[in-house]
Order: structure tokens, then sequence, then C-alpha cells
């Protein structure tokens, strides 16, 4: 059982998107369908989830400017690691989950 429950966690995190040295690449995020709010055909496999850091880790997001230099980075990582998965929703909508 246990075995089980490690090769299902490998894989979860294997099908999260992987990062390097630049973070996570989403290319421009303001050209989703709806900017920076994510909808269910933008984010399919994580639509309806609350743990954005499981397949988002912070040290991975809000690495680079991939808007041609519209957002203001460092603030917006210190508004994260002070305000954790509370931030989220506040950029990115809602994703799906029902309070």
């Amino acid at each position: 059982m246990k075995r089980s429950l490690l090769v299902a966690s490998v894989f979860l995190l294997l099908g999260c998107v992987g990062g390097d040295d630049e973070g996570q690449d989403f290319g421009n995020i303001f050209e989703g369908t709806d900017g920076l709010i994510l909808t269910q055909e933008d984010h399919p496999d994580g639509w309806g989830r609350s743990d954005c850091f499981a397949c988002h880790p912070i040290n991975e997001i809000h690495r680079v400017d991939r808007t041609g230099g519209l957002l203001p980075l460092e603030d917006i990582q210190e508004f994260v690691e002070q305000e954790g998965l509370d931030s989220c929703p506040i950029c990115h909508g809602d994703n799906g989950v029902m309070e």
C-alpha cells in the first residue's frame, strides 16, 4: 500500500509542469483566454484545485516577466511569500474552486 502511494505521489509530481532556473514558463499569461484569470480551458489539469503550490512551487513562479516588462516581479514575489495560497486567487481568479 505504501509503495502504491509513493508511486502515485511521484507520478503526481511528474505530471505537474517542470521548472528550470528561469522558473516555470507559461509564456505571456496575458494572452490566455481571460488574461491573468485562469479558465478551465487554460488550466485543465489543475482546474478546481486549491493547492496551487503542489504543481507551482513558490520558488518557481513569478521568476521571469514574459509579458514584456509589465510585471513588478519583486513585489509579486514578496506578496506571494507573505500571503501564500491566499495570494493566488487575487490575480488568477478562483480556478474553479467552490467554497
